[in-house]
């Protein structure tokens, strides 16, 4: 009973990062396939401040489809500032503004990269879970 903890744990925190992760990927294709296409503006940068330097997330001030001003960051950072005032392609949910990304195919795809480690550590943990239990490690008496 005591070892099934540890491996009931790690396939939860599997589990849990590959949602996550599919949850961002669902947001890209959905983006991609059905989200709503305008040209945005940058008025601010956001920075972010960690051990591996500075992290840029651009502000971006676009209309929604029903003519509201919007003024948000990216679902996914930037590793450079952009110049304020420059119109860039951006892409959102029709039901949810707060859900865009730059509409380049550079950045659709690095949406997807971006937390390529959440994958990875979802696939390591469910895994060392999958293979506990067909080792029959957990429930031998």
């Amino acid at each position: 009973m005591d070892e099934l903890i540890p491996v009931v744990a790690a396939g939860a925190v599997g589990a849990g990062c590959l949602v996550a992760y599919l949850r961002d990927v669902v947001h890209v294709l959905r983006l991609w396939w059905r989200g709503i296409r305008t040209i945005g503006v940058v008025v601010d940068n956001a920075a972010t401040r960690a051990e591996s330097g500075t992290r840029w997330a651009p502000v971006l001030a676009f209309e929604d489809r029903h003519g509201n001003r919007v003024a948000i960051k990216p679902i996914v950072r930037m590793d450079a500032q952009m110049q304020l005032g420059q119109e860039v392609p951006v892409v959102y949910m029709a039901h949810k503004p707060e859900v865009m990304l730059i509409f380049t195919r550079w950045n659709m795809v690095r949406s997807l990269l971006e937390n390529s480690i959440l994958l990875v550590l979802g696939t390591m943990f469910l895994g060392f879970a999958v293979a506990a239990v067909a080792a029959g490690m957990v429930g031998a008496n």
